[in-house]
């Protein structure tokens, strides 16, 4: 006989006697059961805490049980439990059941995300200490320019001309070293190319050898590119160049004739010009028209004093200036002791008298 023909026989005889049947197996899970007491009962049912009234709640941490708001603040204060469930707790592998299952599942998208954020975080962090020592080196850039005389400003952070900008000020050589933006002009064609880490103390003439003429030219730069998209400049030589500077904070199409100062330290060609990021040259051939988008050109108004003599003279501004304001604080400094020093002799000479005339006066009273 069949499992289910045993199984139907024994309920049959169920229904007709009213009988039921327990199995071997089910008696003996029963004689396992320890059998409590009354007081076992009672006291299981009381509350751990004030062990006076039956428990209510239960710690999800700890397991604990208390019977009111007061003992489940007891219990925290005296165990120092938080009384935040255990995520991570043991559990057995016969009680795991489902709810167990989406716990742990919770508690790894939550560890994900604190992960998740804690990433951004320290990018967010560094991306603002980025941006603040560029926005420093950009204030200290733009006084050491203004020391120099140039009328020097940046823009915001992250604009594609701010990109770009490679000038900087060596601490070491005391100069700057400036991006500089060329356009060359040429049968109402344009080419432009900006050339980086030209320093100050050249004549501005340096910059154009090294670009167009030198064997050896010291950058970075495609030399042979733009040589020979520009060769007709070289033919013609330098001295045959018209070469104009943008005039920035100004109406569209206004520029500075720089021609006559190419043989000028690069700095003094900047000096009392308005410049934003790096400046910007036009050139064109004197044989040549002018090219179209220079409207207005004017001559440079400031003189320029500086000129070339030899390659020994390198003076560098920023160190004559910092000479300059040291000498004159020590002469205001001198100015001063001189004042107090003449103003203890008065002091010293009004104070021989100022006992006699308060003795005097003193009589007279």
């Amino acid at each position: 006989m069949s499992t289910d023909d045993i199984n139907k026989i024994e309920t049959a005889l169920q229904e007709e006697s009213g009988i039921t049947l327990v199995k071997q197996d089910e008696i003996e899970e029963t004689k396992s059961i320890p059998q409590l007491t009354e007081e076992e009962i009672k006291k299981a049912k009381q509350c751990q805490i004030c062990q006076e009234k039956d428990w209510i709640y239960t710690c999800p941490r700890c397991l604990t049980h208390s019977c009111s708001l007061k003992c489940v603040k007891k219990h925290k204060e005296e165990a120092l439990c938080s009384g935040e469930r255990d995520k991570t707790a043991y559990v057995p592998l016969q009680k795991y059941t489902e709810t167990h299952m989406m716990s742990d599942y919770t508690y790894l998208e939550d560890v994900s995300r604190q992960s998740d954020n804690i990433t951004r975080s320290r990018m967010d962090t560094n991306k603002d200490l980025k941006l603040k020592s560029a926005e420093n080196r950009a204030k200290s850039f733009s006084r050491i320019a203004n020391q120099l005389g140039i009328l020097y400003s940046s823009l915001p952070i992250g604009m594609s001309r701010n990109k770009l900008n490679q000038s900087n000020y060596s601490k070491n050589l005391k100069q700057i070293f400036w991006s500089i933006e060329v356009n060359f002009c040429f049968n109402g064609k344009k080419e432009r190319y900006l050339e980086h880490s030209f320093p100050q103390i050249k004549p501005f003439s340096a910059f154009f050898e090294n670009l167009l003429l030198s064997e050896n030219p010291q950058g970075k730069g495609a030399y042979s590119t733009i040589r020979h998209q520009v060769k007709l400049f070289i033919d013609a030589g330098i001295d045959q160049f018209k070469i104009a500077l943008k005039k920035e904070k100004s109406p569209r199409g206004h520029f500075i004739n720089v021609t006559t100062h190419i043989d000028q330290l690069f700095k003094d060609v900047l000096k009392g010009e308005q410049i934003i990021e790096y400046p910007i040259f036009y050139v064109w051939l004197k044989s040549q028209e002018q090219p179209s988008e220079i409207l207005v050109l004017e001559d440079k108004k400031q003189p320029l004093i500086t000129t070339i003599n030899s390659e020994q003279e390198k003076a560098d501004d920023v160190d004559s200036v910092v000479e300059h304001e040291s000498k004159k604080v020590k002469l205001d400094k001198e100015e001063n002791v001189t004042i107090e020093e003449k103003k203890v002799e008065i002091e010293m000479e009004d104070n021989t008298v100022l006992p006699e005339a308060n003795l005097i006066i003193g009589d007279d009273e």
